[in-house]
């Protein structure tokens, strides 16, 4: 009997061990960037040869006016834009299988409630600062989008990482900063 028991808390205390291990090994993965990180900061960070960052923080809020963004928050001094813009979400695609799939279920007797996307809340953030010595400006711009479904769930949050979205936006900022610096 006592065998048993101290077999027992060996084999107790061994799957302790091993839940203990992946446990950390968990966290530790948690905290690890993914390969594609890096490429990812490099799309969505610009570097600007001045150190006006107020007139930076100027020129993006005009870019996301331009872009068709509200602007929701702006806080200066921490170097923050926050803007948003409401889209249509709809995909035929999407409509047609969700239709396709509650057809085929009331074909076989049942009932389908059809669900698609139908709205989305695109957000651009837009961080600026200063570089280490103070010779220019840093500014990560990240796009991100909320997509309600037909029932006004949430059905996806997701960061948008399409190159040239960022790409155009760093693009109109870089002529926004030129025309302000040249008082153009």
């Amino acid at each position: 009997m006592r065998r048993r028991a101290a077999a027992c808390a060996l084999v107790m205390a061994m799957l302790g061990a091993c839940q203990q291990t992946a446990a950390v090994k968990e966290q530790a993965a948690a905290l690890t960037l993914a390969p594609e990180s890096l490429g990812q900061r490099q799309m969505q960070t610009r570097r600007f040869d001045t150190a006006d960052e107020r007139a930076i923080l100027a020129a993006a809020a005009g870019v996301l006016q331009d872009l068709g963004f509200t602007t929701e928050e702006t806080t200066a001094s921490a170097g923050l834009i926050v803007g948003s813009k409401d889209r249509d979400a709809v995909e035929a695609g999407q409509v047609a299988g969700q239709v396709f799939f509650a057809l085929l279920v009331a074909a076989m007797g049942g009932r389908a409630d059809p669900v698609w996307d139908a709205n989305q809340k695109i957000r651009l953030s837009v961080v600026t600062k200063p570089t280490a010595d103070r010779s220019g400006i840093v500014v990560r711009a990240t796009f991100q989008r909320v997509i309600w479904n037909t029932k006004n769930q949430v059905s996806r949050v997701e960061t948008i990482s399409a190159p040239e979205i960022y790409q155009q936006f760093f693009d109109r900022l870089s002529q926004s900063v030129f025309l302000e610096a040249h008082q153009i």
